[in-house]
């Protein structure tokens, strides 16, 4: 019997079954018999014998066989197979071309990279018993997961990101309302103004000892994303440079991805490679537009007839996934970023590091960036890493007490925020103050807003 599907089977049954009496279960020594004797065969013959799994309802036995399986199913995955164990390298072919361990059986059986950063050791579910991760039919149909190849990997350690905001001033944004009384509106970028500024962008991202590069919101199209693609390939990557992956940006991309489902434009991420390969390595739509409601027209300075309007962009409900030696790696755009229904099926997909690109006011602490990334943290245990641009402002204000009162100081805006927590499980409950971190530009002021758009903020991620 295929062990992967037997663990899938298995564990359906099972998911149910309250945590604490799998825990009871778990310190019956025949269940330990069990799953010793299962994790044997299956590391030696590559298969589970049928005899283990008939016999119903599921109970302590079927347990046993799905803790087995569990275990001997590291061997299925180059990361945490045994020196010498040869016996489910299929399954390790399998995972590498299908991007699932199951085959027969529906939804999706993934190696588990990432575990809840609690302090609790209680273990509340089924999930608190194994290393893989099951992802259901009815979310996995959702989600496209693709497994890097070796040569357009990331290297593993360390993880350095460089975030370049490109977007210097409100005019590189092109609004357009659809109707006078409200509706919708759009937002691109001026692709005039922003296309001279990418032969510098590659410049100061290849000398940043970064591996990873990222950018806002709102700075793509079909005619930017060419001329990046132009100067990937007429610039070979200098051989003190790191940099590997670049996330361009978001805007209306056609010419990268699926096609939209209707006439609307999609807010269309695209991920590539340093080396200039014209197919990218991922897309991600964003699914859910922001309402720009009055007053943030006001907040943002934005003329768009006073009116409310909801962002026009296709609502493509798939989710893109890259399976990297250095993690699990999604995308989510901007306003996606605050909906649980969205982070769900990242929850699901056990995703380890995020991207967000956003268009947005000044980053802090408290603000809805740094709440989500730290409840993404704590629930999944990813890192996150938000990326805006300077469009909407470069500084913010903040009255502070001086000899003669209240006055006003500038800081620069925040471009990056990160969000990340321990690599094993914490004794304390993680706060905001501890998960994230802010990132700005120290030169700001004394650069024009142009020379502080093209310089990156560079972070340990």
């Amino acid at each position: 019997m295929d062990p992967a599907d037997a663990f899938v089977n298995l564990y359906d049954g099972l998911r149910n079954v309250p945590g604490d009496k799998l825990t009871d279960w778990s310190e019956d020594e025949r269940v330990r018999d069990v799953e010793k004797a299962v994790r044997d065969e299956v590391r030696a013959t590559g298969f589970l014998a049928e005899e283990w799994t008939s016999g119903f309802p599921f109970g302590q036995k079927d347990f046993g066989v799905l803790l087995g399986l569990d275990l001997a199913l590291l061997d299925a995955n180059a990361d945490t197979c045994h020196l010498g164990a040869r016996a489910l390298d299929y399954l390790q072919v399998r995972l590498e071309m299908n991007g699932r361990l199951n085959d027969e059986t529906g939804g999706t059986l993934v190696p588990r990279r990432t575990f809840p950063l609690r302090p609790n050791t209680d273990r509340e579910s089924l999930d608190d018993f194994v290393h893989l991760l099951r992802i259901p039919p009815h979310v996995s149909v959702n989600l496209q997961l693709s497994r890097v190849a070796a040569v357009r990997d990331l290297p593993r350690s360390p993880l350095k990101i460089a975030q370049l905001p490109f977007l210097a001033e409100p005019d590189d944004l092109r609004w357009e309302p659809d109707h006078p009384d409200g509706g919708f509106y759009t937002v691109a970028p001026d692709s005039a103004r922003l296309g001279g500024r990418i032969a510098k962008a590659l410049d100061v991202l290849d000398k940043s000892g970064a591996v990873l590069a990222v950018l806002p919101e709102g700075c793509l199209d079909d005619s930017i994303l060419e001329r990046w693609r132009e100067q990937l390939r007429a610039t070979p990557r200098p051989e003190e440079s790191s940099l590997t992956w670049l996330l361009l940006g978001t805007g209306p991309v056609f010419g990268a991805g699926p096609a939209p489902g209707s006439n609307r434009p999609p807010n269309r991420a695209v991920l590539v490679h340093r080396n200039g390969w014209v197919e990218p390595m991922l897309t991600q739509d964003k699914m859910s537009g922001f309402c720009f409601t009055v007053e943030k027209q006001k907040e943002y300075e934005i003329e768009l007839g006073g009116v409310k309007r909801d962002e026009r962009i296709s609502h493509d409900s798939l989710i893109t996934v890259l399976e990297s030696g250095a993690g699990r790696f999604a995308v989510q755009v901007c306003e996606d970023f605050t909906r649980p229904e969205r982070q769900n099926h990242l929850i699901a997909m056990g995703v380890t590091h995020i991207l967000v690109p956003v268009l947005a006011a000044p980053m802090w602490k408290k603000g809805w960036q740094a709440e989500a990334g730290q409840r993404l943290t704590v629930h999944l245990g990813a890192k996150a890493a938000v990326s805006n641009g300077l469009a909407i402002t470069r500084f913010y204000r903040e009255e502070k007490d001086g000899e003669k009162g209240l006055r006003g100081i500038e800081y620069p805006a925040t471009t990056l925020l990160t969000a990340g927590g321990p690599s094993s499980r914490p004794d304390e409950y993680l706060t905001t103050d501890i998960m994230v971190k802010e990132y700005q530009n120290p030169e700001a002021k004394r650069q024009n807003a142009l020379d502080d758009a093209l310089t990156p903020r560079v972070a340990d991620w």
